[in-house]
């Protein structure tokens, strides 16, 4: 393989445009060389921006004619899983955005498909890469506050976050669910880099406050249960302000995170700080996707490290069907399959 990767995207909306592409560009080791999207405005968007990349209306004609190492699938969700498949069979690697499936059943499909190709696949689990969680990692390997015994999030929008085009996010058939598929796939993959184990069981309640003519869920509230801590989730489009709080309960101590500014409680003395980045600023980050890129290479290149970003994902999955499964079930507990021997 070349030192630099030859790169397509699928799906030229705005986290493409704002998100990923950015960072794309800064690069010297990976180029993009061509992009797909059925709508004409975006294929327009995209040769203002990328003038030496081909652009193609059909994703399979992409996958067809372009000379790739790599896609980058920036669809709404439900467009996810095909289009992995697709170019695992065409022998690509992909970096595709959050969920990386929808369903338990689709992620089957997807990690057979690659696993037969033998290519990496890598979900975009950027929060991870922000300052605050990067700083509040490093207080808890520090032990700051002890044993860690609960985690809460609080994610609060005013309104979903605004799509190119029509606003597929309010329809189930192309967003494969409403904020718990958005926002709740962030505090998923979050959740378990802080509690460091695999979760038990979850149970869910999910509602419809403001975009009441959607067919998906506007606000949620989850309940994660882990060997030695709880963990809980509220999540709402429906708020009048935009905020993201986290508060990390420990032994001997708490940390809270609200936006950019860290607080830490410990031996009944308080201190705090700000970070460059806030976690309610804009919707895209461009600013963390350079460290998913890093990540991404390196599965490709690293065979040892293939898949750990997978087994995230995975359980990711489980968490959002269970979820929708323990709704669907007034609130119902639900356990999660054990891992296998």
């Amino acid at each position: 393989m070349n030192s630099t990767l030859r790169g397509a995207i699928i799906g030229f909306g705005q986290v493409a445009e704002r998100g990923h592409l950015p960072a794309w560009l800064t690069r010297t080791d990976a180029e993009i060389v061509a992009v797909a999207d059925p709508d004409a405005e975006r294929q327009a968007r995209a040769r203002a921006l990328l003038p030496r990349a081909s652009v193609f209306g059909d994703a399979c004609d992409l996958l067809r004619e372009a000379d790739l190492d790599f896609v980058d699938i920036a669809t709404p969700p439900a467009l996810h899983a095909p289009l992995i498949m697709a170019a695992a069979a065409a022998g690509r690697h992909i970096i595709c955005e959050k969920p990386l499936a929808v369903s338990a059943d689709e992620y089957g499909q997807v990690h057979d498909a690659v696993t037969r190709a033998g290519v990496a696949l890598f979900t975009v689990h950027n929060w991870k890469y922000s300052e605050p969680f990067r700083r509040v990692r490093a207080l808890l390997d520090d032990g700051a506050i002890g044993r860690l015994t609960g985690i809460a999030f609080e994610t609060t929008r005013d309104g979903c976050a605004h799509s190119a085009g029509a606003d597929w996010r309010m329809h189930n058939a192309l967003a494969g669910g409403g904020i718990l598929v958005d926002h709740g796939w962030h505090a998923f993959y979050l959740m378990l880099a802080l509690a460091n184990e695999r979760p038990l069981a979850i149970r869910a309640h999910l509602a419809r406050r403001r975009y009441l003519a959607a067919d998906v869920e506007d606000s949620a509230q989850c309940t994660i249960e882990f060997p030695s801590l709880i963990g809980r989730l509220d999540l709402t489009w429906a708020g009048d302000t935009r905020r993201t709080r986290w508060q990390l309960q420990g032994q001997d101590g708490r940390i809270d995170v609200t936006d950019d500014r860290v607080s830490v409680r410990r031996n009944g003395h308080d201190e705090s700080f700000r970070c460059s980045q806030s976690l309610s600023a804009g919707s895209h980050h461009p600013e963390w996707f350079g460290a998913v890129i890093d990540a991404f290479r390196r599965e490709i290149t690293d065979p040892s490290v293939r898949g750990e970003n997978l087994a995230e994902a995975e359980q990711c999955v489980q968490l959002l069907s269970l979820a929708y499964a323990s709704h669907a079930n007034s609130a119902r507990d639900e356990r999660l399959p054990a891992p296998p021997d």
